[in-house]
């Protein structure tokens, strides 16, 4: 069955085809509207020649546009593909010449894409006669997302139309309870897998009403979409939270029913901070665009300190040592994951790659003997240092335990004479530019305190802003390329 046919069908049998579905700028969109739109983008798409099994790119901020093609899209029988619509013109080019679209939608025509694929505007798909849904079974591809390209390199990963009901009944369902009463708003983005379920596919399944926001977020914002909304349920990366509870109306985030977080390691500074406010209902896990979502996560009846909580049925995961034996309970190893959703990309036919084993997450990380898992870091994220390995993530979360230190990055650094050393990438609360030096000199010595004489930064340089993806994890490698 066509996923759009399925999520229709669950809608009219849960009874919210006439709630709210989506609010932005005043504007709503029931259950109904959402799929009347979308079988009317899907007539425009096939007059355009879209066939069943084509990809469709969608360069759309979040807002109806983007339900609506993304929707159109999949009932016509193709695959949706969301791409962030700020991508630099030289990467948005890259992106689509890997995607390989039939056609690209676009918000505008000012700056086509010259990527060989046939662009329009979401304007000159709208007026169409309605199409019938186009018949798909569950293993035919649905949508595919890009990895967040945190090593600068993003990857297509697809998804099948069978696999947004298990990431359901796993993570939305089991996890976080969504319901018909949430109102959900998801800082992440829907050109991201995490964004697309929060925004799309988990609230259609759920009856909830999602608030979009169309512009990239800023901390007041999300925080008056919280109060205008009465929003429910939250999820956005550890960067932001650290942003919004920092901000003086921050104390807002408690009146939620749950606060969720993924996409990197949750400090335990914050996560203490955020226990304040919320108590259990900050729910910490992780996922990754291979997976389709998230597959190991905290719930209100499940959860630990300085965890991502435990594998969500029916995904099941394991540490292993570098020959990939399974390592003791508590023994820092290499983190896989099995399920039935994983996809390692697409072939040169453009299938997916379906892992039907044990599929290597890039995570370093360990699992305790009641089966939660401790995440302290990427693989590629280890810095050399003497020809010692040095796990960054140990030694920014001490720096970010610090009240004048708001982010901070640790990587190694080769100087002139070949030499290595440790670097802290520190940005810092305000004031006055003379704190720098006593500043850099306490932190030096907070890590010291508590680290072994090789993790100690040997400078602390002091920046505006670091490098983050849209999804808001740090690229890492940019900043490997900086010198003090």
């Amino acid at each position: 069955m066509n996923l759009v046919e399925a999520l229709r069908a669950g809608a009219d049998a849960g009874g919210w085809l006439d709630r709210p579905a989506y609010e932005v700028d005043g504007a709503m969109l029931t259950h109904a509207d959402v799929y009347d739109g979308a079988a009317r983008i899907a007539g425009a798409l096939v007059d355009r020649g879209v066939r069943p099994g084509d990809r469709v790119a969608l360069v759309l901020d979040d807002g109806p546009d983007f339900v609506l093609a993304f929707l159109g899209a999949v009932h016509a029988g193709g695959v949706a593909v969301p791409v962030n619509p700020r991508l630099h013109p030289d990467e948005l080019r890259r992106v689509l010449v890997a995607a390989r679209p039939a056609l690209v939608v676009r918000r505008h025509r000012d700056v086509p894409p010259d990527t060989g694929s046939p662009a329009t505007t979401f304007a000159e798909l709208e007026g169409a006669a309605p199409a019938p849904v186009a018949p798909r079974a569950p293993d035919d591809q649905v949508y595919a997302t890009f990895t967040s390209g945190t090593t600068g390199v993003p990857r297509l990963c697809p998804q099948l139309h069978g696999d947004p009901a298990v990431h359901h009944r796993s993570f939305a369902v089991a996890a976080l309870g969504l319901g018909p009463d949430d109102v959900v708003h998801s800082v992440s983005k829907m050109h991201f897998a995490y964004g697309l379920g929060n925004s799309l596919l988990f609230p259609l399944m759920s009856g909830s009403r999602v608030v979009l926001n169309p512009e990239p977020p800023l901390v007041d914002d999300v925080l008056a979409i919280l109060d205008k909304y009465n929003v429910t349920a939250l999820f956005a990366v550890p960067a932001f939270y650290r942003r919004l509870v920092d901000h003086p109306g921050g104390d807002r985030l408690a009146r939620l029913r749950l606060a969720a977080t993924g996409g990197e390691v949750l400090a335990p500074a914050l996560e203490e901070r955020l226990t304040q406010l919320l108590g259990d209902r900050l729910l910490n896990g992780i996922g990754s665009t291979e997976v389709g979502q998230a597959f190991t996560h905290n719930t209100r009846s499940a959860r630990r300190f300085n965890t991502v909580g435990r594998a969500l049925p029916p995904f099941e995961v394991r540490v292993v040592d570098d020959a990939g034996e399974p390592v003791e309970p508590d023994v820092l190893g290499r983190l896989q994951v099995r399920g039935p959703t994983v996809t390692a990309g697409v072939d040169l036919d453009g299938r997916a790659r379906r892992v039907r084993g044990w599929y290597a997450t890039g995570d370093l990380a360990s699992i305790d003997a009641d089966g939660y898992v401790r995440v302290t870091g990427r693989l590629d994220d280890l810095e050399n240092v003497g020809g010692i390995k040095v796990h960054p993530l140990e030694v920014e979360h001490l720096l970010l335990g610090h009240s004048m230190v708001r982010e901070a990055a640790v990587c190694a650094v080769t100087l002139d004479d070949g030499s290595v050393r440790l670097c802290a990438y520190v940005v810092r609360e305000e004031g006055p530019p003379e704190i720098e030096r006593p500043l850099a000199d306490s932190l030096i010595a907070l890590v010291r305190a508590h680290l072994t004489a090789y993790k100690v930064p040997r400078e602390v340089v002091f920046v505006p802003s670091l490098p983050r993806t849209g999804s808001g994890k740090l690229r890492r490698h940019v900043v490997r390329t900086w010198r003090p």
